[in-house]
C-alpha cells in the first residue's frame, strides 16, 4: 500500500450506511435544482431531500468518492451535473462504469481503492472478514484501534455490498464463491465513449498527453486496472477508439501507446455518451 499522503486520504467514506441509490439521487436532485448556488448548507440539503443529517453527511460523502459532488461546498461537479441531469438514479451502464473508475481508482477513497488495487489484483481470493484482517495488518499503526476496528468493518461492508447486492452488480466486476469468497472477474468491454472518458480523466489527473497501454492497465487507479482489464482488450478498444478518432493510438515501430487530443476532455465524452442515449 502507498502510505505517501495519508492526512490527504480518507478513510471513512460510507460513515456506517449502505449505498443506497435512490436517496443518492435525491441529493443529486436537489443539488441540480439549485444549481446557481456556489455552496449548499447541510441544512438546506436536510430539508430540501427530508433525509437524516447523518444520512446527508453520508451521501453528500459517498457523492463525493465518485466523483459527482464537490465536499467542500456541497455542489455538483462537472461530471455530476451531466449524471444528475441524465441518469440520476446512475442505473445505466456507462454511469455505473464512470463511478466505479472513480470511486475505485481514487487514491483518496483508502479502503475502496486498497480492496480494487491492492487486494483484488494481488492476493488469494478472500472472504469479507479476510478483507478486514489484511487491512487491519496494513493499516496497524497508521490509524486509531477505534477507528480500524469500527469503520473498517462499515466501509468494507460498504463495497462488498455495493458491487454485490447494489446497482454496480450490473458491471460483473466482482463476484463470490459458495463459501463467501470474493474475487474479481476481468471486463473485455468498456462503453466506448466512457472507456475515452476515462482515459482522458487519468491522462489530465497525471498530467500526461501520451499514455502506455501497459500502465493503462497496470498502475493502480488506470482505468484498465479497476476493471481488471488484459493488454491485449486495451488495445483492441483504443484500436477502435483511434478509427473513431477520439484519441490516437500509437501502435508502429514498437510503440504501444495512447496521445490524446489537447481539445477534448472528460466531460465532453460522458456527455456525448448520454446524447448517443437518447
Amino acid at each position: 500500500m502507498d502510505n505517501t499522503g495519508k492526512k490527504s486520504r480518507k478513510f471513512q467514506v460510507c460513515n456506517g450506511y449502505l449505498l443506497e441509490f435512490e436517496q443518492l439521487a435525491r441529493v443529486l436532485s436537489f443539488l441540480a435544482e439549485n444549481s446557481e448556488l456556489k455552496k449548499v448548507s447541510r441544512d438546506a440539503l436536510v430539508e430540501g431531500t427530508g433525509l437524516a443529517n447523518r444520512q446527508i453527511e453520508s451521501l453528500v460523502s459517498v457523492g463525493a468518492a465518485m466523483g459527482l459532488i464537490r465536499p467542500g461546498n456541497q455542489v455538483l461537479t462537472p461530471a455530476g451535473r451531466v449524471v444528475a441531469k441524465h441518469d440520476v438514479f446512475i442505473e445505466a451502464r456507462g454511469t455505473l462504469e464512470w463511478c466505479h473508475y472513480i470511486g475505485s481508482g481514487s487514491h483518496r477513497n483508502l479502503i475502496w481503492y486498497e480492496i480494487f488495487n491492492t487486494i483484488l489484483p494481488n492476493e488469494p481470493a478472500m472472504t469479507a472478514d479476510g478483507w478486514m484482517a489484511f487491512l487491519r495488518g496494513t493499516l496497524a499503526g497508521q490509524y486509531t484501534d477505534r477507528t480500524i476496528g469500527k469503520h473498517l468493518r462499515q466501509e468494507v461492508r460498504f463495497v462488498a455490498d455495493a458491487y454485490l447486492n447494489r446497482n454496480f452488480r450490473k458491471l460483473g466486476v466482482l463476484h463470490e464463491t459458495s463459501d463467501g469468497k470474493l474475487y474479481r472477474r476481468r471486463v473485455a468491454e468498456i462503453t466506448p465513449k466512457i472507456m475515452t472518458a476515462m482515459i482522458y480523466d487519468f491522462g489530465r489527473r497525471s498530467g500526461a498527453e501520451l499514455l502506455q497501454v501497459d500502465a493503462l492497465v497496470t498502475q493502480p487507479g488506470a482505468p484498465g486496472a479497476v476493471f481488471a482489464m488484459e493488454p491485449e482488450a486495451l488495445r483492441q478498444i483504443s484500436e477502435a477508439l483511434h478509427r473513431n478518432r477520439w484519441l490516437r493510438y500509437e501502435s508502429t515501430h514498437n510503440l504501444d501507446q495512447i496521445r490524446l487530443h489537447t481539445d477534448f476532455s472528460a466531460v465532453d465524452f460522458l456527455t456525448d455518451y448520454y446524447n448517443d442515449e437518447k
